[in-house]
């Protein structure tokens, strides 16, 4: 983020600039409609992995109060300055540490993860604590890359900082990986695309993404999403 490691294929701005974020179709497609369907605005939501707060501020606007955490202080700079700027009165970003999540038991209505799980240090422990902070039929909703799709998989390959997808990846990994606790009401293939934005990468999410075309090619899409709640 501050420059030290180079991205191979997408940099910073592509990949993490909070206006592009929200203000992109795929994202509006693939994110906005999906979440707005779990989301409601009496909800306490986090976005944990805010990054700088892109998908925060499409959260915002769909639920009662959402807290951005991340573990990157100039992401959180960044998404408290995107806070400001768009005057959103019922956000928040702090900034954690990796270990025990600074939230009480149950505390939560939903969690939203996107693109976090891959890149966390110890997922496991991750995700004890975050089903420990979520409410009792609490949601938790994560969209994670699909590694099936071969381009996303040769990007994984040729960059460093996406090495951790190859050991998940799926939807059966990730499956395992939230464990028992929970009941699956969603998972499906996705076409939300962040870093890509050339017409051909987004035509290709649709067509594997498309009603028609999903049940044959949809393993191919570039995202998989999964509800999942808190027995």
């Amino acid at each position: 983020v501050e420059g030290k490691v180079s991205r191979t294929l997408w940099g910073k701005e592509r990949r993490f600039s909070p206006e592009t974020i929200a203000n992109k179709r795929s994202v509006f497609k693939y994110f906005t409609s999906v979440v707005s369907k779990y989301i409601f605005r009496t909800d306490d939501v986090l976005d944990l992995g805010c990054g700088p707060g892109g998908f925060l501020a499409v959260t915002a606007a769909l639920c009662g109060k959402v807290t951005g955490a991340d573990i990157t202080p100039s992401f959180i700079k960044e998404c408290n300055k995107l806070i400001q700027e768009k005057q959103l009165t019922n956000a928040a970003a702090i900034l954690i540490k990796s270990g025990k999540l600074p939230f009480p038991d149950g505390y939560f209505d939903k969690i939203v993860m996107v693109d976090t799980i891959h890149h966390l240090e110890d997922a496991v422990e991750t995700m004890r604590e975050v089903f420990r902070i979520l409410k009792k039929d609490g949601l938790l909703l994560i969209f994670e890359p699909n590694k099936l799709n071969p381009l996303l998989y040769l990007m994984c390959c040729l960059d460093k900082n996406e090495h951790a997808l190859l050991r998940l990846g799926t939807i059966k990994k990730y499956g395992q990986l939230i464990g028992p606790g929970y009941e699956m009401v969603k998972v499906q293939y996705n076409g939300l695309l962040i870093g890509p934005e050339g017409r051909l990468a987004l035509f290709l999410a649709d067509i594997c993404s498309s009603t028609m075309l999903s049940p044959v090619i949809g393993w191919l899409s570039p995202k998989i999403f999964i509800a999942a709640r808190k027995k």
